[in-house]
């Protein structure tokens, strides 16, 4: 199959419209993020009794919007799907934004930024947020694989 790229016919007021207001939700993002740091976790629906809130939900949603977005690069590799071949590349990098995105919104639930470094040196192996960082790992792992291999660098 032959894929041609063309110019988007599009009026550059939509674009830059459309710009300005992603922006917009992203400072919303920062200054919510922000409040919620300053206040405490109880803003978004967190107690002593509800350990899961908001922050959480959104986390799990964008890691495992993360995997499905990866399925796509890997049915052209795994399963030799010439179709997706194309869309490969585009598929593993916005799968790791979802992924690092998520990864972030979790390291706000550590309340200090430093409980970070505890986090990462520190393993429990029977806890399964231990095994996160392993997993993820390997996720960048087969991220960069994927993407090298399907943009067409080849190894020597």
């Amino acid at each position: 199959m032959n894929y041609t790229l063309e110019k988007l016919k599009t009026c550059r007021y939509l674009y830059w419209g459309t710009f300005l207001f992603l922006g917009l939700l992203v400072l919303i993002g920062l200054a919510s993020s922000a409040y919620m740091e300053h206040e405490g976790h109880y803003v978004t629906g967190m107690n002593n009794q509800i350990v899961w809130g908001l922050p959480h939900i959104f986390a799990v949603t964008l890691i495992v919007i993360a995997s499905g977005v990866l399925n796509i690069a890997s049915m052209s590799s795994a399963f030799n799907k010439k179709l997706y071949k194309p869309l490969a590349p585009l598929s593993a990098l916005f799968a790791i934004a979802f992924l690092i995105a998520g990864l972030i919104i979790l390291v706000l639930d550590l309340g200090r930024p430093d409980r970070l470094i505890v986090a990462m040196t520190t393993y429990n192996f029977k806890s399964i947020f231990a095994w996160n960082i392993f997993l993820y790992s390997g996720f960048f792992c087969n991220f960069i694989n994927l993407y090298l291999d399907n943009a067409g660098f080849q190894c020597q």
